[in-house]
C-alpha cells in the first residue's frame, strides 16, 4: 500500500524553516535595540513612521499642517496589510520592522533557490539582500524597506509563471505588486516594477508557456496588483498634483547622486566616516551617507563574478549583470548623460535621489552571488576561476584605494575640520576593516570551493558572509540613534497644551520642526500625542501650505513667526510657539551671544518689503552698561563712511530713553565687502568681523561677513526695551544678534526673536529646555469677515507675508479675506457683533454656528483640499479657497449652521476599484488552493531493516 502526501507540504515546511532562520538571524542582529527597550526607528523612523503607525488612521488628519489628507499619503501605510495588523498589537513596532527584512531575504532565497536548485545559493542570496548596505541604512525609512521587501517575490512569481501557468503564482505576484505600493514608497515601487518588467520581457521571450501567452498573463498580473492598490494609488496621484513634486526640475531630480569620487565607498563604506565603532564618527562626504551607501559586501561581489562567468543560466546571468550595471550608472546622476534621458520618463522624473537605484544593483549582485554558488557546487568552474574572482576583487580594492588617493580624500576631510586623516590601514579602521573582511572572504571562498558539499564549510561561508555585511550594517545609525520606547508616551507639556487647545481649537507651532526636542512637541510626534500642530514633516506636503508657512525641509518655520508683518501663522491659528531654551556661544573676547542668528531685516533698500524698525521688550529689566550688536548691511556699497544707518533707542525702567547710532564702516559694513563684484564700489571701510561665511555673488564664490560692535551707554541702566530704527538712505540692515552687557558683573542678556515681537508673542513659561510663547494675534478656528478682495494666487501670498494689499492698504485678516475668484458680498457696514463658534469638530467634519446682521464670509484656519464640501443649514453651498490655502463659505445674514464634510472622490473611486479587484481575487485564491491540493507524490513505506 502506498501513502500519498500533498506535494505542497514539503515546500511549505521548508519555506517555514527558511523564514524562521531569517527571523532569528535578524532578531539577533538587531538585539542591541530589540532587547533593550528601544525602537528600530532612527531618524525618520521616529519622526514620521512610528508617529503614524501608532496613530488612529483617518481620511483627513486635523492634527498636522492645519489639516492634511492622511489617506492620500502612501508613507502613512494606511492600507498596507502588515501595518494594519501589527499596529493593533501593543509593542509590535520592532517585529513589524524585522518583518521587512525577513520577507526580503526569504523571497530572495526562494527566487534564487528556484532558478538554481541550490539551498545554499538561496541562503547566500537572501543574506546578501537582507543585510545589504542599502537595506541597513534605510532602516529608518520604514516605507523603503517594506516596499523593497516585495520585489523578490514579484520577480519570483514572474519566473515561476514563465515555466508553468499557475493560479497560485498569479495571486502571489499580484499581491506583491499591491503590497509593494501600499508599503508606502512609490519610488522604490516604481524601480521594482521596472526591474521586474525588464525581467519578464527579456526572460519571457523564451518562456516555456509561450511568449505572448506569458506576456499577457504578466500584464494581467500587474494590472490586478495595481487595481488592488487603487485605494492608495488614486488618492496619492491627486495629492502629488498639489505638491511641489509636480514640478521637479532637473537639479531636483539629480539631488543626492553618488559623486564619482566617492565610488570607493562601495568597497570601503566608512571611508568618509559616519559609522559607529570606526573611530571617525563624523561624516565628511557629500550629503548624505544614508542615501549614498550601496555596500553589497565583498564576498557577494566575488561570487557574482563567478556567477557571471560560470553560470549555466547564461541569459539570466547576463540580464542581472546588465540590470546591475545600468542601475549603478543611474546612481551617478548627471555624471553620465543617461540621467538626462531618464529625466524625460513620466513618473520617474518626479523622483529625487538617484542613489536609490542601489536597490536594483543590490538585487542583481545578490542574485548573481547565488548563481556563483550554484556554479561552484555543480563544478562548472575551476579553482583557477575562483582565484581569478579573488584576484579581481583584490584589483578592485586596490583601485578603490587609488581613487581615494587621487580624489584628494584628505582635502575633503580638511574642509570639515578633520585634520591628519590617514590612508594607512594601520591607523585608519575604515580601510583596515574592509581589507580584513576581504582577506577573510577570499580565504573562506577558496576553502569552501575545495569541498562545496561540506555542511561545515558551507556554514563557515555563510558566517563569513554575515560578518562581511555586518562590518558595515552593524555600525550604522540604527545602533546609535534608535530611541527608547518611552518616546511614545507624551511629555507633561503635551498633555497640558492638548487640553488647552481642545477648547480653543487652535494649534501649536514647533519652530524647529523635527529638529526640536521632545518638549518642543516636534511634528509628527505631536500627532501621536494628540496635540494639533501648524507645521508638519513629510515628503508630500501641499505646496501652498509649505509656501504659506515658509516650511524648511525639516518641518521648521524659521521666518514666518518672527516677522511681525507675516500673517500666515495668525490665519492658521498658531496659538502657541515653542522654542528651545536659548543656547549661547562665547566669542574671542569672552562675551556670550545667542548661538542662533536672527536674520532680522530692516529697511527695504534691497527691493524686499521689510519693516523699518524692531523693538525688543524684556520680560524683566536687565542692568547693562553696553549694547552689543552683530549685523551686516546689504545693497549698501554706495553708503559713505560714517553714515548713520540705524538708531538705537534704549529705554530703562523709568521711561528714560538713550540714543546711540550705528555707523557704516565703524559698527557694520556690507556683507559682500570682499566679493570681487562689490569691492571696487565700496564707499565705507570694513568693520570688525564677527564671523565669515561662504557665499556667492552673481554665481562667483566669495566670502561674506557679519560684523560686531559694542556701544557704550552713558551710564548703567536697568534696561526694559531696545528699539532699533533703520535710518539709512539706501540698502538694508540685517540684525543677527543683539546683546545687553553689564561690564561690572560680566553678565550678558542675549535678546531673541520673540522679544522683538512682544506685542505679538507673550512668554508663558520657560522650563524643561523649552520656551513657550502665546500669540496674541492668532485667529480662532473660524471667524467672519465683511470684505472679500479678489487677487491672483501670488498676490495673495505676498499680501499675507507683508500685510500689504496690492493697492498699498494694510491687510487685516480679521476684517478682510483674499479670494481667487469673485465672491459677491453686498456692500454694508461691518457687524461688530458678528460671531462664529465651533460646535462640533472631528477628523472629517466640522460644524460652526454663525450670527451676523449682514452677509459675510466664514473663514476657517483649515487647509483647502479637493473633497471638502460645505452646507448651510443642510443646503449645499459653494466652498472657496481663501487666504491662499484656507477654506471659506459665503453666509447670508442671520443665524446659521455651516457644516464642512470631507468626502474625497479619489478615495471612493480607488476603494471601489480595489473592492472589485478583491472580489476577482477570491476565485483565483480558491483555484490556487485546489491546484495545490491536487498535487500529490507517492511515498513508499519505510522498511526499517532495509534502512539499517
Amino acid at each position: 500500500m502506498s501513502l500519498t502526501v500533498p506535494a505542497f507540504k514539503r515546500p511549505f515546511y521548508y519555506g517555514l524553516t527558511v523564514l524562521l532562520f531569517y527571523f532569528f538571524l535578524f532578531v539577533i542582529f538587531f538585539s542591541p535595540v530589540v532587547f533593550h527597550g528601544r525602537l528600530l526607528a532612527p531618524g525618520d523612523g521616529t519622526l514620521y513612521h512610528v508617529a503614524y503607525f501608532y496613530s488612529t488612521r483617518l481620511l483627513w488628519d486635523p492634527l498636522l499642517l492645519a489639516g492634511s489628507p492622511m489617506f492620500a499619503d502612501p508613507q502613512v501605510m494606511m492600507w498596507y496589510p502588515p501595518a494594519l495588523l501589527f499596529s493593533l498589537l501593543p509593542g509590535s513596532w520592532n517585529i513589524f520592522v524585522i518583518l521587512a527584512y525577513v520577507l526580503a531575504a526569504g523571497a530572495m532565497h526562494g527566487y534564487v533557490h528556484a532558478v538554481t536548485g541550490s539551498r545554499l545559493a538561496g541562503f547566500v542570496a537572501g543574506i546578501s539582500y537582507g543585510l545589504s548596505g542599502f537595506m541597513m541604512v534605510h532602516l529608518g525609512h520604514t516605507a523603503i524597506i517594506h516596499s523593497a521587501a516585495w520585489i523578490p517575490l514579484l520577480v519570483w512569481s514572474f519566473e515561476m509563471t514563465r515555466r508553468r501557468l499557475s493560479y497560485g503564482w498569479f495571486v502571489a505576484g499580484s499581491l506583491a505588486v499591491a503590497c509593494s505600493f501600499l508599503a508606502g514608497h512609490t519610488q522604490i515601487f516604481v524601480y521594482g516594477i521596472g526591474l521586474s518588467a525588464g525581467y519578464a520581457i527579456i526572460l519571457g521571450w523564451s518562456a516555456p508557456v509561450g511568449r505572448w501567452r506569458y506576456y499577457g498573463v504578466m500584464l494581467a498580473q500587474l494590472s490586478l496588483g495595481l487595481s488592488l492598490a487603487a485605494i492608495q494609488i488614486i488618492p496619492t496621484m491627486e495629492l502629488v498634483s498639489q505638491t511641489t513634486r509636480a514640478g521637479y526640475d532637473f537639479s531636483d531630480f539629480i539631488s543626492y547622486s553618488l559623486p564619482p569620487h566617492q565610488m570607493p565607498m562601495l568597497l570601503f563604506p566608512a571611508l568618509y566616516g559616519g559609522l559607529w565603532g570606526y573611530g571617525l564618527r563624523e561624516y565628511f562626504g557629500a550629503w548624505n551617507l544614508t542615501e549614498l551607501t550601496g555596500y553589497t559586501g565583498l564576498l557577494p561581489l566575488m561570487l557574482a563574478a563567478v556567477g557571471v562567468c560560470a553560470s549555466r543560466h547564461r541569459l539570466l546571468a547576463w540580464f542581472w549583470l546588465a540590470a546591475g550595471l545600468l542601475a549603478f550608472v543611474l546612481t551617478l546622476g548627471d555624471a553620465t548623460p543617461v540621467a538626462r534621458l531618464v529625466y524625460r520618463l513620466p513618473v520617474v522624473s518626479g523622483f529625487r535621489v538617484p542613489a536609490r537605484h542601489f536597490i536594483e544593483t543590490t538585487f542583481a549582485i545578490s542574485v548573481l552571488s547565488g548563481l556563483g554558488i550554484a556554479a561552484i557546487q555543480r563544478e562548472r568552474t575551476t579553482r583557477r576561476a575562483v582565484l581569478g574572482a579573488v584576484f579581481t576583487g583584490a584589483t578592485l580594492m586596490a583601485l578603490g584605494l587609488l581613487v581615494a588617493h587621487l580624489s584628494r580624500l584628505t582635502e575633503y576631510a580638511d574642509k570639515k575640520g578633520i585634520s591628519h586623516l590617514s590612508l594607512s590601514p594601520r591607523t585608519n579602521s575604515a580601510i583596515a576593516i574592509p581589507l580584513l573582511a576581504f582577506l577573510a572572504a577570499s580565504a573562506g571562498l577558496i576553502y569552501w570551493h575545495k569541498r562545496p558539499r561540506s555542511v561545515f564549510r558551507s556554514a563557515l561561508l555563510l558566517t563569513i558572509l554575515t560578518l562581511d555585511l555586518a562590518s558595515f550594517g552593524w555600525f550604522h545609525d540604527w545602533s546609535g540613534y534608535s530611541p527608547h520606547k518611552s518616546i511614545l508616551s507624551p511629555p507633561p507639556i503635551a498633555s497640558r497644551y492638548r487640553e488647552v487647545l481642545s477648547t480653543t481649537h487652535q494649534r501649536v507651532l514647533s519652530a524647529r520642526g523635527v529638529r526640536g526636542s521632545v518638549n518642543e512637541l516636534p511634528p509628527n510626534l505631536s500627532r501621536l500625542w494628540g496635540v494639533p500642530s501648524v507645521n508638519g514633516y513629510g515628503p508630500l506636503i501641499i505646496s501652498r501650505v509649505s509656501q504659506l508657512l515658509s516650511l524648511s525641509g525639516t518641518g521648521g518655520v524659521e521666518q514666518a513667526w518672527h516677522n511681525p508683518s507675516d500673517q500666515s501663522l495668525n490665519i492658521m491659528g498658531a496659538r502657541y510657539l515653542l522654542l528651545p531654551r536659548g543656547e549661547t556661544m562665547t566669542d574671542a573676547h569672552g562675551i556670550n551671544w545667542a548661538a542662533e542668528d536672527m536674520g532680522l531685516w530692516l529697511g527695504s533698500g534691497c527691493d524686499k518689503p521689510q519693516p523699518d524698525s524692531v523693538r525688543f521688550e524684556l520680560s524683566s529689566s536687565f542692568r547693562a552698561s553696553k549694547i552689543g550688536i552683530v549685523s551686516r548691511l546689504a545693497c549698501s556699497s554706495g553708503t559713505p563712511e560714517g553714515e548713520e544707518v540705524a538708531r538705537i533707542l534704549v529705554s530703562d525702567d523709568n521711561g528714560n530713553v538713550q540714543a546711540q547710532s550705528l555707523l557704516a564702516g565703524r559698527d557694520t559694513s556690507e556683507w559682500a565687502y570682499d566679493c570681487n563684484v562689490v569691492k571696487p564700489h565700496m564707499q565705507h571701510r570694513r568693520a570688525e568681523v564677527f564671523k565669515t561665511f561662504s557665499a556667492s555673488m552673481y554665481d562667483e564664490p566669495c566670502e561674506g561677513h557679519m560684523y560686531v560692535t559694542e556701544l557704550a551707554l552713558g551710564r548703567a541702566q536697568n534696561i526694559k526695551s531696545v528699539k532699533i530704527q533703520w535710518v539709512g538712505r539706501s540698502g538694508a540692515l540685517i540684525l543677527e544678534k543683539v546683546n545687553l552687557i553689564d561690564e561690572l558683573t560680566e553678565r550678558t542678556e542675549p535678546l531673541d526673536y520673540a522679544a522683538a515681537s512682544s506685542d505679538r508673542w507673550r512668554l508663558v513659561e520657560n522650563a524643561n529646555g523649552v520656551r513657550v510663547y502665546e500669540n496674541s494675534q492668532a485667529r480662532p478656528r473660524a471667524w467672519l469677515v465683511s470684505e472679500a478682495i479678489n487677487v491672483r494666487p501670488e498676490e495673495a501670498l505676498a499680501t499675507i507675508k507683508s500685510s500689504r494689499l496690492p493697492d498699498g492698504r494694510s491687510f487685516d485678516p480679521s476684517k478682510t479675506v483674499l479670494t481667487e475668484e469673485p465672491i459677491n458680498l453686498a456692500p454694508h457696514a461691518a457687524d461688530n457683533r458678528a460671531s462664529a463658534q465651533i460646535i462640533h469638530l472631528s477628523g472629517s467634519m466640522m460644524e460652526a454656528r454663525t450670527s451676523s446682521a449682514s452677509s459675510a464670509l466664514l473663514v476657517t484656519s483649515d487647509v483647502y483640499y479637493p473633497g471638502w464640501q460645505a452646507t448651510i443649514d443642510g443646503a449645499a453651498t459653494r466652498l472657496f479657497r481663501v487666504n491662499y490655502a484656507l477654506r471659506g463659505v459665503a453666509v447670508p445674514p442671520g443665524e446659521h449652521v455651516v457644516r464642512f464634510v470631507f468626502r474625497p472622490r479619489s478615495f471612493y473611486y480607488g476603494a471601489a476599484i480595489s473592492a472589485i479587484s478583491l472580489l476577482a481575487l477570491g476565485p483565483l485564491i480558491f483555484y490556487s488552493c485546489v491546484e495545490r491540493h491536487s498535487s500529490v507524490v507517492p511515498v513508499e513505506p519505510t522498511n526499517r531493516s532495509a534502512a539499517h
